[in-house]
């Protein structure tokens, strides 16, 4: 701290004094001793501010302040450890209006938005960095705001969690917005009146140049707005000169004047309307009790045609300026707020559910025991939402497809041994007719009927059946059948002979000729 020492021991002392006295060739050494102490504090984010272990009060946003007992402290009031992005939740993206001003010779900017689920007004304070995304702190110091573009998103929006629900930070948020725009209404209020005046007093001024030149009077009784002044146009200057004002006595006349009868130290003037000056001469004109002069003398107005008399005050003009401005009600300020209805439900659910829990699984009970329970208390509806409901519609229907496909796997092999088998006996009975078939009629059309089983028994039916012998007379000789063969003369005879005793078929089957051929063959050997 003060004087030299060397490598090689050598030694150098100088002048030192402090608080406590002054030396002189001395050498002063000390030793630094800094701590490094870390330990968590209480933070009351609704006011902003953090209470060190010492009961020091700071400011949260200042990050860093001295303590008492632990001296310069330092924290940040905005984690940024890994990023973070499973600490924030999205209330709110979309289009926001921003508002830039002046407030207190400070330069603000101020977010708002007013919908039927969401209303806020929010103004910027400080910048913070995270992992490259910039957000802008807020009044409250757990709201940001992100300005963010197409494809620049900083946390994708999804359904807040009950627990990270404020109900101060959304009731202190209503209060932030009442005050931005009662404000702003104020403001506009204000902007409006001083505009309507502007313009007014410019109408006004135009109108009273234009008759500077024309009407000098009047252009001095509307500059001052009272009368007794009197205007000199002087190039493209005016001059207002203001006259004495005196006291004057009315006079009495026999005709009627456009400017009022008046002596004054026994002289007749005459008092010009409105600007109230006295001059030597007057305007004569015509007497009509129709349209008579009036005046308004000390407060009262009086007719002159010419004798004087009081009469009714005429019809005075007013301006008939409207209002502008017009007092608009914040949209749904009970309703919405940063956070929507339905979260606001969710956390009155949460909030009640550990009073409402026994009284339910009381109702529960008493259903599952068969007592009677109100029919508007507890429902399965709500114990599954649309998701699981469709989940166990698929699942089922899944199910009872796969055990029809199996049944019908099973069925399908079943009826093809079935067919097979089927298809066998098929081929064989087949055969067997058409043996049968072939027997009885040989080779023809008829072993067609093979294929048929009905048409089979038919055809052997038919081929089979007993045939009816026709009657004979004793005294007509015997017909012979034209598909009989021919024989000899004795044969003849004696075939006729046994043809009375022998029944004489109609139709031959296949059968019976072949046999009959055996026979003849015979006969002729």
């Amino acid at each position: 701290m003060a004087g030299k020492i060397g490598v090689d021991g050598t030694c150098k002392g100088v002048q030192y004094s402090d608080h406590y006295g002054t030396w002189d060739d001395v050498i002063v050494q000390a030793t630094v001793k800094i701590s490094l102490k870390t330990s968590y504090v209480s933070v009351k984010l609704n006011s902003g501010k953090i209470m060190l272990n010492s009961g020091t009060v700071c400011d949260l946003s200042e990050e860093s302040c001295i303590d008492s007992d632990d001296g310069y402290t330092f924290w940040q009031s905005i984690p940024t450890i890994a990023c973070g992005f499973e600490s924030y939740d999205v209330l709110f993206e979309g289009t926001a209006v921003k508002i830039q001003g002046s407030l207190d010779s400070h330069k603000t900017t101020v977010y708002t938005l007013e919908t039927q689920d969401t209303t806020f007004a929010l103004t910027l304070t400080r910048k913070h960095t995270t992992c490259g995304y910039t957000l802008f702190g807020t009044e409250h110091p757990k709201l940001f705001i992100f300005e963010t573009q197409k494809g620049n998103v900083f946390k994708a929006k999804s359904k807040t969690a009950v627990t990270n629900l404020d109900m101060f930070t959304y009731a202190n948020s209503k209060f932030v917005y009442v005050e931005r725009y009662i404000r702003d209404q104020i403001t506009t209020l204000y902007q409006d009146i001083i505009m309507q005046k502007c313009e007014l007093e410019k109408q006004v001024i135009q109108n009273t140049l234009s008759l500077a030149s024309l009407l000098p009077d009047e252009f001095a009784y509307r500059l001052m707005k009272s009368p007794g002044y009197m205007a000199v146009t002087a190039g493209e200057g005016i001059h207002v000169i203001k006259c004495i004002p005196i006291e004057v006595t009315l006079r009495k006349t026999n005709t009627c004047h456009t400017e009022l009868p008046v002596t004054f130290r026994n002289t007749s003037l005459y008092m010009t309307p409105k600007s109230h000056i006295l001059t030597k001469h007057n305007t004569i004109r015509d007497c009509n009790p129709l349209l008579p002069i009036l005046y308004n003398i000390d407060e009262t107005w009086v007719q002159f045609n010419p004798t004087p008399a009081m009469t009714t005050p005429p019809h005075e003009i007013k301006p008939l300026t409207k209002l502008s401005w017009k007092y608009l009600a914040p949209q749904s300020l009970a309703t919405s707020g940063i956070y929507s209805q339905d979260d606001l439900d969710e956390l009155r659910d949460h909030i009640m559910f550990p009073a409402e829990k026994s009284a339910v699984l009381h109702t529960i009970a008493r259903g599952f025991t068969g007592q009677s329970i109100p029919s508007d208390t507890i429902s399965l509806q709500n114990l599954l939402d649309e998701n699981s409901l469709n989940k166990i519609y698929n699942n089922t229907l899944t199910k009872i497809w796969n055990g029809f496909t199996t049944f019908g796997a099973a069925t399908a092999g079943v009826f093809g041994i079935f067919i097979i088998i089927r298809l066998i006996k098929l081929i064989f009975d087949t055969l067997i007719h058409g043996y049968a078939l072939h027997a009885a009629y040989g080779c023809s059309l008829h072993l067609l009927g093979a294929v048929w089983s009905s048409f089979t028994h038919l055809l052997l039916y038919l081929a089979n059946r007993p045939r009816e012998q026709p009657e004979v007379d004793s005294n007509e000789p015997p017909r012979e059948d034209t598909a009989k063969e021919t024989v000899s003369n004795a044969q003849s005879t004696n075939q006729s002979v046994e043809s009375n005793t022998q029944a004489i078929p109609i139709v031959y089957s296949f059968r019976e000729l072949r046999t009959r051929l055996g026979e003849n063959e015979q006969i002729s050997q």
